[in-house]
């Protein structure tokens, strides 16, 4: 879009009056509001789209909250006991645990535990000692833990709230389209009444000086008058149409504090918005595209990928639990004064595994069974998602295909009832037809002009429902604003 839409924009953003904005203009004055600059401040400001906008900042804050069992913990304790004059213990505990994506944790830290009453197996030299160590799975959680499960599931989750986010695009936008071509329509609607008028009024002046003059009877000043009238009514439907087309536009505006503006009738749309795209789509390609990258099929397939998440953990547990814990000592000469002593070798450690099964599994592999008939679930309905895409984006083509061909019918029928006008104008004019007959024809003329308007609004809405079924609606106006 062009940079130029905010200055103009500015232009059309009033001061609020009670508690209400307002977007005016004059049409003599050449104010329009354009496709593309309501597009830009509904994106900018409509309450649905920054709501859309949140699927993002969820998405991101999961991740972000998965990847926090990644981080380093500190921890320490300390715990004294005295009774009666005695000092049972003294026991403290500090140091920092590092988890990795491989399942391995690191940890190092200081312990110093003694007292008359300690474990004995927990004493420590004086002054404490250091450690330095490793705990590695081999068993369960050698390939997948429930950590880089959660991280899993949190990416997936990630990815189905950017196609959240996409698909309430995809309906705001397309709601916000089809009020606006109702809008364009209902103004050359207006137009097409305003031209009606003129021509009955010029007819009828015409008509009257002729029968002041005596060439005319007075019946047809009566029945130039009726036309008059009558057409007169259509405009007011008309202005009705257009003024209330607009309200219902009104619905979509905001302003960037979030109070609704209002869309004045005096404000025009600009009619060349009416008009479809020069290329045809290529409706192939887009299929293509909508089954690659439509956003429901993106939510599914990142649902599914949380399943596949939770069927590989879920495999894990089956798996015995074996964890081999290897720590290197030394003396505790940072906290005696003494660092320049400390040393590590290999020869003081400690060392040790843990193993456990559960017997028969029964749970286990109950829970396994589950995730594989919800991942089989869960892969059926994508596949039907993907039939209903395939059958809502061919459907849609051929409807406007046709429509297509009804806008070129009606674009020759309105040229052939003008060419029936105007002949029967020529014979009016010599004296071998009468007004009855050239008004009959205006009025086939103007019912045929008025069609053509639906027919062409009908068709500007069909490219945006073939957009909005494959899922690239949303591309169509946001892609332009990004930097």
């Amino acid at each position: 879009m062009s940079a130029l839409i905010n200055v103009r924009m500015a232009t059309m953003c009033l001061a609020l009056i009670l508690g209400q904005g307002s977007l005016s203009g004059q049409a003599d004055s050449g104010q329009v509001l354009t496709r593309e600059m309501l597009m830009k401040l509904v994106l900018e400001n409509h309450p649905a789209v920054r709501q859309a906008a949140l699927r993002t900042a969820m998405g991101q804050a999961t991740v972000r909250s998965a990847r926090g069992a990644f981080d380093p913990q500190l921890a320490a304790g300390y715990e004294a006991k005295r009774f009666n004059g005695s000092s049972y213990y003294d026991l403290l505990d500090a140091g920092l645990k590092v988890p990795t994506w491989f399942g391995a944790e690191f940890y190092g830290g200081l312990q110093d535990h003694g007292g008359s009453y300690a474990d004995p197996q927990g004493i420590t030299p004086e002054g404490g000692y250091l450690k330095a160590g490793v705990q590695v799975p081999i068993g369960q959680g050698l390939f997948i833990d429930k950590r880089r499960a959660d991280l899993r599931k949190a990416q997936a989750f990630q990815d189905m709230a950017e196609a959240e986010r996409q698909l309430l695009l995809n309906e705001v936008l397309f709601e916000v389209l089809d009020d606006h071509v109702q809008w364009v329509a209902a103004y050359r609607k207006l137009l097409v009444s305003r031209e009606a008028v003129r021509q009955a009024q010029v007819r009828f002046n015409a008509v009257k000086a002729s029968f002041e003059g005596g060439d005319r009877p007075a019946i047809d000043t009566l029945e130039a008058l009726l036309q008059v009238q009558d057409r007169t009514l259509r405009l007011q439907h008309a202005e009705l149409e257009f003024q209330n087309a607009g309200v219902q536009l009104s619905n979509h505006l905001w302003d960037p504090q979030m109070r609704p503006l209002e869309i004045s009738p005096d404000l025009r749309p600009e009619v060349l918005d009416m008009q479809g795209p020069i290329d045809q789509p290529d409706v192939p390609a887009l299929l293509a595209d909508a089954l690659a990258n439509h956003p429901k099929l993106q939510e599914q397939r990142g649902k599914l990928q949380q399943l596949d998440v939770d069927r590989r953990l879920r495999a894990e547990f089956l798996k015995p639990q074996l964890d081999l814990r290897y720590t290197l000592l030394s003396n505790g000469g940072v906290r005696s004064g003494e660092a320049d002593q400390i040393t590590f070798n290999s020869g003081d450690h400690l060392m040790g595994f843990a193993f456990q099964l559960p017997v028969p599994l029964r749970k286990e592999r109950g829970e396994l069974g589950l995730a594989k008939l919800r991942q089989t679930d869960a892969d059926m309905a994508l596949d039907r998602a993907g039939q209903f895409i395939r059958t809502a984006v061919n459907a849609r083509a051929n409807e406007l295909a046709q429509t297509r061909q009804q806008v070129d019918l009606g674009r020759a029928m309105v040229g052939n009832y003008q060419g029936l006008l105007n002949g029967e104008n020529r014979l009016f004019q010599a004296g071998e037809s009468s007004l009855f007959l050239v008004n009959q024809r205006e009025v086939a003329l103007l019912d045929s002009w008025l069609r053509q308007v639906e027919l062409e609004a009908k068709l500007r809405l069909a490219y945006f429902k073939l957009e909005k079924d494959a899922g690239a609606l949303w591309r169509t106006f946001v892609a332009p604003l990004q930097p």
